[in-house]
This record gives C-alpha cells, sequence and structure tokens, in this order.
C-alpha cells in the first residue's frame, strides 16, 4: 500500500475551470479543472501530473469536497492518495463490507454473504435535542449466542460521537477477538473506518483543508482498536425492525430516561 502525498494551490475560479497548481517535494504541474465533467487537463506532463492521473478518483472526491465550501485564489490543500484504495459506493452498504486488516495490510472488499462463527457487536448512539442528554448502548455476543449488555448516558455530546463510543466500548470488549462483524445504522461511523482514517493518520490528523479532524482522540482509539483484525460492517437502517439493532437502540435510550 503506497501512500503518496502532494499539496494543491488554487490559482484562479471561474465558474466552469478552476487552475491549480500541484507540488510534492521534487516537482510541481499547472492544470485546469473542469468541475461539471470533473476531469483535469495538464498543461505538461510529469512526475506530479503522473500521481494525479492515477489517483483521479480520489482526487475527486477531495477537490468536490472542496467546492462544497468557498473556494478561493490562494487556497491551499493536501492530499493523501493510497494507491489502489477501494472507495465505498452507497450499494456497498446493502451487503457485508470486509476490512482485513491482519499482518499490516489493508485489504477492503464487499460480498454478500456474511462470515459464520464470528463475534458480534451490536451498537448504537442517542441523543435527544432539546435536552442535550445523549447515551449510547449495545452487546457483544459471541458464536454460541452468549451475550454481555452495555450501555452509557451523560450530558452534552452529539448523535455521531455517541455511535462512535458505543462502537469503541464493543471492540474493547473484544479487544482478544480477532474476527468480529459490526452492526450499526451509522454510515458515519463505518465509512470512517473503513475510509477515511487511513487518510487522516497520514496527514497528522488534519482534514485536507488543514483543520482538526472532528473527535480526532476517539477516530485513533477506535484506528488502534481495529489494527489486527478481520473486521467485517453491517449497516443496519435505523427503525427498520431489526430485532437486534433496536434492542441497542432501546439500551441507547435507557440512560438518558435516568438522568
Amino acid at each position: 500500500m503506497q501512500v503518496i502525498s502532494l499539496s494543491v494551490i488554487i490559482d484562479t475560479v471561474e465558474d466552469n475551470e478552476i487552475e491549480i497548481i500541484a507540488v510534492n517535494d521534487t516537482d510541481h504541474v499547472r492544470f485546469s479543472y473542469l468541475p461539471d465533467s470533473r476531469t483535469i487537463q495538464f498543461d505538461q506532463k510529469n512526475s506530479v501530473s503522473n500521481v494525479l492521473e492515477k489517483n483521479q478518483l480520489q482526487f475527486n472526491k477531495v477537490i468536490q469536497s472542496t467546492l462544497k465550501r468557498r473556494v478561493t485564489p490562494g487556497q491551499r490543500i493536501d492530499c493523501v492518495f493510497i494507491e489502489g484504495f477501494q472507495f465505498l459506493k452507497d450499494t456497498d452498504f446493502k451487503n457485508y463490507i470486509m476490512m482485513d486488516r491482519r499482518r499490516g495490510q489493508l485489504d477492503i472488499s464487499v460480498g454478500d454473504k456474511e462470515i459464520g462463527s464470528i463475534s458480534r457487536i451490536y451498537a448504537d448512539g442517542s441523543f435527544r435535542e432539546g435536552t442535550g442528554l445523549s447515551g449510547y448502548g449495545g452487546f457483544i455476543e459471541d458464536p454460541r449466542g452468549n451475550r454481555e449488555f452495555f450501555s452509557f448516558s451523560c450530558r452534552g455530546g452529539s448523535s455521531n460521537l455517541m455511535e462512535l463510543l458505543a462502537v469503541t466500548e464493543g471492540l474493547e470488549k473484544l479487544k482478544e477477538t480477532e474476527k468480529i462483524q459490526i452492526n450499526s445504522d451509522s454510515r458515519f461511523v463505518i465509512r470512517g473506518l473503513i475510509q477515511w482514517v487511513h487518510f487522516w493518520k497520514h496527514n497528522n490528523w488534519q482534514t485536507a483543508y488543514g483543520s482538526k479532524v472532528k473527535f480526532e482522540k476517539q477516530w485513533q482509539q477506535l484506528d488502534r482498536l481495529c489494527e489486527g483484525k478481520l473486521l467485517e460492517f453491517h449497516w443496519i437502517k435505523g427503525h427498520s425492525g431489526h430485532e437486534k439493532q433496536e434492542l441497542s437502540h432501546r439500551l441507547a435510550q435507557l440512560g438518558n430516561h435516568l438522568l
């Protein structure tokens, strides 16, 4: 898995074309980016243009995300590319998403069948608008069906933070387990663990815009807990009647009513 870093500087901004300069430690290239077609037009070819061509999908994700905000001349964007990285599509969430981080590798795959005889985490977070009460809950289930429940409540927080903490507690309880299935209704958590953390940690836990990653410490802890494991992610739509996920939801809300 080769990690490549470079920076792009916005030169000029027009409605249908953005002039950009990309630089690394040894070279630079000027190019035009056409937002409507998401294509790149180079003035010349060199080592930097080769990197951008090979990783155009990843660059598109960075620049399109940037365009949702205000783009100004002189703006610098730090890019981290991981060659051959597989990004998730929305349709992938209908299946089982596997991430193998054993032996220092990072292999991501998607399939319609789950791994048999595996320990499972069911986790959910809760945030009550207007009250400031938050909580999370869930349980771990071993291959024989034995369960260990957990829940937590506090004042403050947010829905996303509670979702992160719920999965964290499940993984903490399965520290010594190699193969784990994570069941969650949070695409935020699943995308974060499978995609975002691998780019953030190679960019000093900063976003492409130079700001610190929100919930940095929680993401770092989760990243450490995923090391050396084979993880299977199963997204369950919230409030869809899934018995075990509904149980996690009730556990997450339990503490809110007790505070």
